[in-house]
């Protein structure tokens, strides 16, 4: 069981129930990832806040979501999640600019730097011929808005490999110079108060230093479907992303 909160309450629980419903029941490789909802609008802090409320234990698995997003004005909450995340023991999923730059590495490499923007991580996602049903992501209201039913979820099944070895260069070709996926760490979190901040960070294989309002592109949700064995079976790096 591993308990997750994030600010938006449509994509990414979305996502999520994707992959419970597609890999948690594989025999011998079972798990849950528990969405634990709290409303839209929560920032950066309060998503760490609300995961560590709701995992029944300190010592259960918890994963924080959250982006960058310039254009709400978070650096001080980014900043803040960090610090509270490493103390609390929670795994973060940092998305810069947003989580449609995950979505959009199933299918493609994205190396330009937005400065926190989505839009043009939209429109190549929203353009790209293997997206199917993307077309007019974030664009309506309700289940054809951010939704991932249907045609949308489909188009990113049995592509996680791919996003995988996409964001694992992201982490490579860090603008901070001294980042390696290869150095990241993919175990569990003993426990609250365990490692230092620089011992956490470094789970995400970015170097100490590296400020995360600076790593653009990138996203750590690669390190989570890493450890669920989720797209280990794609050709090519499968045995290099360990």
């Amino acid at each position: 069981m591993i308990y997750v909160a994030a600010e938006g309450e449509k994509t990414e629980a979305e996502y999520i129930k994707l992959l419970n419903d597609t890999y948690g029941d594989r025999p011998g490789q079972k798990f849950l990832l528990k969405f634990c909802r709290a409303g839209e609008g929560l920032r950066p802090d309060e998503v760490v806040d609300h995961v560590v409320a709701s995992a029944p234990s300190p010592s259960d698995e918890k994963w924080a979501l959250f982006d960058r997003d310039t254009e709400d004005n978070r650096e001080a909450s980014i900043r803040k999640a960090m610090g509270k995340a490493a103390k609390a023991g929670v795994q973060i999923g940092f998305s810069h600019p947003s989580i449609e730059l995950w979505l959009l590495l199933h299918f493609q490499q994205f190396t330009s730097q937005e400065e926190g923007r989505s839009e043009e991580v939209k429109n190549r996602l929203r353009k790209h011929p293997e997206a199917k049903g993307f077309a007019d992501y974030d664009k309506k209201s309700g289940d054809r808005g951010k939704g991932l039913g249907g045609q949308r979820g489909q188009s990113l099944l049995k592509k996680e490999g791919a996003a995988i070895d996409n964001a694992r260069r992201l982490v490579a070709n860090c603008p901070h110079g001294g980042c390696s996926p290869k150095k990241a760490n993919l175990g569990k979190i003993p426990g609250p108060g365990t490692e230092t901040y620089e011992e956490w960070n470094r789970r995400s294989g970015h170097a100490d230093g590296c400020d995360p309002l600076k790593r653009d592109p990138s996203t750590d949700l690669w390190r989570l479907l890493t450890m669920l064995d989720i797209g280990m079976q794609s050709p090519g790096t499968a045995s290099d992303r360990r």
